[in-house]
């Protein structure tokens, strides 16, 4: 029996060991809080691709002040049809999930119990779309009309 016990006690010590050295690990190599890496999504704001454009030219072309300034001028409605722009597209990649939504429940490929959980995702997408873009969803008719139907 104190056999049994030893080899048990020595596998479990060898457990413990080596969860607590993956523990340890983990916690030196994982990232500080700080040092997050970035979005795979670019988020900045209009502003923030402006004075980056700004720079990269200024460097590129080596621009005094004055054409600085007045090239910033010409980079202001391209930023700001960019931005339109992107706004756009992402608008435009949850309506075709959306779409996606409705065609997967149709095509008899869920279970029962699958397409309950479909329905939900759907509303939730379809809630984050009327949140985050609601000026576009004004301009949908479809949506427009799923938002008055609610």
């Amino acid at each position: 029996m104190k056999q049994i016990f030893k080899t048990y006690g020595i596998l479990a010590l060898s457990l413990v060991a080596l969860f607590a050295s993956g523990i340890v690990t983990g916690r030196l190599t994982a990232p500080k809080s700080g040092n997050v890496p970035p979005a795979t999504v670019d988020t900045r704001i209009p502003g923030d691709w402006l004075d980056s454009a700004s720079r990269a030219l200024v460097r590129e072309l080596d621009l005094n002040a004055d054409q600085t300034r007045q090239v910033r001028e010409q980079l202001v409605p391209v930023s700001a049809a960019l931005h339109e722009d992107q706004e756009r597209a992402m608008f435009q990649m949850h309506l075709r999930l959306l779409m996606f939504h409705d065609t997967l429940g149709a095509s008899g490929t869920l279970s029962p119990a699958q397409t309950a959980r479909l329905a939900a995702s759907r509303a939730k997408l379809k809630s984050l779309i009327i949140g985050r873009f609601p000026d576009m969803v004004r301009g949908n008719p479809v949506l427009a009309g799923e938002r008055s139907g609610e």
